[in-house]
């Protein structure tokens, strides 16, 4: 089945969807956050952002993607 949307729609449709989506998850983080700070402790949060800055370091670093330890290429 072809899609007889044209190009602009499309894209207007899915920035709309992106958007949209986003909200739900800012809003619903905000909400469990708010809701359930008894239970997060401080502690527990700093953690989470000290091992979320590790593992995106260690992404950057390596540049994202497997590669061999070999520089030729060869195992």
């Amino acid at each position: 089945m072809k899609n007889n949307k044209p190009a602009p729609r499309r894209i207007a449709l899915t920035l709309t969807y992106i958007v949209v989506f986003l909200g739900a998850v800012v809003i619903g983080g905000y909400l469990m956050t708010h809701q359930h700070q008894a239970h997060i402790p401080g502690v527990y949060l700093l953690l989470g952002i000290v091992l979320l800055a590790c593992i995106t370091m260690f992404l950057f670093m390596r540049g994202g993607g497997e590669r061999s330890s070999n520089k030729n290429g060869k195992e």
